[in-house]
Formats: structure tokens, sequence, C-alpha cells
């Protein structure tokens, strides 16, 4: 069904740009569930399908895989899984100084952190950028691996939002015009220097859990086109959209994970083409569940799920995925992430390979007839 898409995609010079994309996006949503409450009922009235029929998932080619840790490389030669080990997660203490606040601290306190983070120096943060790569020699000067410039503090790209005024949070203020050239400001001193590097934002683009379209979805997905159009993303290749696992197989809303995968990338698309450049969408995965509302928060992703999701990605035309982990082994399981990856390897030949076909039965030998 996707055929045509997927082969636009590969001519056009943007990888995530163009009708193509769009067009198996609203096609794609036809056929998702209609929204399931949490409490696990059924919808009332199901969405109307595609006139085309679905088709299967399963066993479909995935996109080519990378691993990312935190600050640093696997030390697990992962060749003979086909996961290349060329991205880095660079914190974002490599700027300097970060002011951290928690959802109890004063409306005050958390003020003073975004304006320390607004005024820091440039001088400071080359400084500071100069210090990070001098203790981190494995990620070369002139390195062309991928590099995921990593900023939650004192405010995450998600939450750009709340820095916009008026009662939709749609109006751009002072405050979130200064926030925007911050960052900017930083992902400059990043690409000086690694000049050869494909750099790439976490954070935009992050879809709601359970792919929900509230208010606050709208809010969050405006102001992070504004931020594109704004030029925030004039010194990077691409953003990377964390369609992280949030929920397991026991969860109620474990079933909603199509829809926010693809919520994230119309939200990514929307955000690339307001920023009027060449970027493309590089895709953050997780092994990990992070949920902190969920009693499954850091145990192992589901593998099953995983490998759903990433051939809902592979038909949606993407052609990268990048697995993030924060060390050598997974969250707080002790699993090392080598042997995690090659599960979900042998998961993907077990979906891909093809029953043989049925054997013909053998034709029943006519009756001789004596008369």
């Amino acid at each position: 069904m996707f055929a045509k898409w997927l082969a636009c995609l590969k001519t056009t010079s943007l990888p995530w740009t163009g009708l193509c994309l769009s067009a198996a996006l609203l096609l794609m949503t036809t056929w998702l569930p209609a929204e399931v409450p949490v409490e696990g009922k059924p919808a009332s009235e199901p969405v109307k399908t595609a006139d085309e029929p679905v088709e299967d998932l399963k066993g479909s080619e995935w996109p080519n895989l990378s691993l990312a840790l935190q600050d640093s490389y696997l030390s697990t030669n992962l060749n003979d899984l086909d996961i290349k080990n060329d991205a880095w997660c660079l914190s974002q203490y490599a700027f300097g100084r970060v002011s951290r606040f928690s959802k109890e601290d004063s409306e005050a306190l958390k003020q003073q952190a975004i304006r320390e983070f607004v005024d820091l120096p440039l001088s400071d943060i080359q400084a500071g950028m100069a210090k990070y790569a001098s203790r981190n020699p494995q990620l070369a000067r002139g390195t062309t691996n991928t590099i995921i410039i990593d900023i939650e503090a004192p405010v995450h790209p998600r939450n750009f939002w709340k820095l916009m005024g008026g009662p939709e949070n749609d109006q751009i203020t002072p405050l979130f015009s200064e926030v925007i050239q911050a960052f900017s400001r930083r992902y400059r001193v990043v690409r000086t220097m690694y000049p050869n590097a494909t750099l790439t934002v976490y954070g935009m683009g992050m879809p709601d859990s359970q792919g929900r379209e509230r208010q606050q979805e709208k809010a969050r997905l405006n102001a992070e086109v504004m931020a594109a159009r704004m030029g925030m993303l004039e010194s990077v290749d691409a953003i990377s959209p964390a369609i992280y696992e949030r929920f397991g197989p026991t969860d109620r809303p474990y079933d909603l994970r199509d829809r926010a995968t693809i919520q994230g990338m119309r939200h990514a698309l929307q955000i690339v083409q307001a920023s009027d450049r060449p970027l493309d969408i590089i895709v953050l995965m997780s092994l990990a569940i992070f949920n902190g509302n969920s009693d499954v928060t850091h145990k192992p992703a589901d593998l099953e799920g995983l490998a759903e999701r990433l051939e809902l990605l592979a038909k949606l035309g993407v052609k990268r995925v990048i697995f993030w982990a924060g060390g050598e082994t997974i969250a707080q399981t002790g699993i090392p992430v080598a042997q995690r990856l090659a599960q979900l390897r042998a998961l993907e030949k077990q979906r891909q390979a093809k029953p043989p076909p049925a054997e013909p039965k053998p034709e029943k030998p006519a009756e001789s007839n004596p008369g």
C-alpha cells in the first residue's frame, strides 16, 4: 500500500518533506483504532477505515539502527548485529553551569534559573564546550558521527509552550524569544566544535504518551513550530523526537502506541517544514519503559512492542532510528544493552521469516477397474 510513497521518499532530497510522507501519515490515521479511554472500555464509535485493506506490518523491513549512550560510546562491537555505534548524546552540562528546578520550587526560583540560562555569556558556553571536548576525546573534533544535543534544563523543548502568552499559550513573549535564542546559541557552539558531525536536537516533536490531541498538545506543537520559524534550528541537521516506550503490555493505554508514534511523526514533520531548511528526522527509541505513572517504569521494554513500532516507522518512511540508553546496561535492570539488542535482532528474523509453502497433498491413485 505504501510502496509508492516510500519510493517517492527515496528520490526526494529532503528525507522527511514533501507530499509523500504527508499522504502516508494521513492514510495511516484512517485505520488506527478510535481512542480507547484509560479504563480500557472500547470507544462507542470506531473511526472509518480506508477503502483499501490494511497491509499487515509484520515482517516488514526495519529502518537502519544506531545506538547512542549518554556522553559515551558503547564498548561492545555491534557490527554482527548490523547496528551502528555511531551516535553520541551530548548532555547539557557540556555548556557550563546548569540550574535545575523541580515542580515544588517557587516561581521566583524557576524564573531565576531560566534567566541564568538566557544570560550565560557566550564565552562561558564556549569554555564549557572546550572543557567537555577535552574530557571526552572519544568524540573527536573531526567526527562525522551523529551528536544528539540534549538540553532539558531549565526548560525542556516540550515545555516551550509554557513560556508563551495569552489564554491559549499561543502568543510570543520576550522570554520565549530569549530562550529560543539561548538554545540556538548553544547549537552554534557545538557546530563550531564539531563541524563535520550530524547534529540533531533532542526533545522536539515528542508525542503525547497516548497520542491525545488536547489543548496542551496543540500549544506544545505551536511553540515548537514557532521556535523553528524563528531560526532555532539553523545550525543543526535534524530533530530527534523521542518515541520512547511509555507502557508495558499490562498497561491499559499500551494499545494506543501506534497513535502516539504517528502523532510524533506528524508533529516532527510540521516542525521541519516550519524551519524552511533541509532538516532530517532521526527517531529516538528506548530499550526501557520511562513513565513515572506506570508500575513497570524502568523495566525492559517489550520486544514485540519494539518490533511493531519499528515496522510502523518503516511503513511511514523512517530511514534511521537511534536507540538511546544511559549507559552500558539498560536503566535499572542490569541487562547489557548489547544483549537486549541481540534479542531484538533475533526477534526481527523470526518475524520476517516466511512460513514454508505447504506441500501439495499427493493425489489419491485411481482405483483399478478389473471390469
